[in-house]
């Protein structure tokens, strides 16, 4: 499915996938906070302004599989830029129940109002999950090794 460049696909182990605009999301963003990281040269403040990732996954319906116990905690999230950089969270990382690690969508970066959104990960000492140009969410399930 082709994406128009403010688009961003949810899609994988669901029960629908979806589109939503960053504009949308952007509808939605909550009160700006700062990000601190370090790089290899430098200490950096931003400001950043989103939506939390699970509020963008509450209306995801996993494919779960019937009476396995606490199964949703068995997939993952990989967000996808549009350069092919891709970044993988556990659903019980971003799951406020459980890891609530505070993964954002932002749609505002430095009062800058961003095409695709921007994934920002703001309890991390450095940027190295943060995703920029967010094109799609991949939810998969991951299967039992061994």
């Amino acid at each position: 499915m082709p994406l128009s460049e403010d688009q961003v696909l949810v899609t994988g182990d669901i029960n629908d996938e979806w589109v939503f605009r960053t504009s949308h999301l952007d509808a939605h963003a909550r009160e700006p906070v700062n990000v601190e990281y370090r790089t290899t040269r430098v200490r950096e403040v931003h400001q950043v302004q989103g939506v939390p990732l699970h509020d963008v996954l509450a209306r995801v319906a996993l494919r779960t599989s019937g009476g396995s116990k606490m199964d949703r905690l068995s997939f993952v999230v990989v967000a996808c830029g549009a350069d092919g950089f891709r970044v993988l969270l556990s659903w019980a990382e971003v799951d406020p129940e459980f890891g609530a690690c505070s993964a954002l969508l932002a749609t505002r970066y430095n009062g800058r109002r961003l095409t695709r959104p921007t994934l920002v990960t703001p309890r991390d000492g450095r940027s190295s999950r943060y995703v920029r140009d967010v094109a799609r969410l991949e939810i998969a399930r991951v299967s039992a090794l061994g």
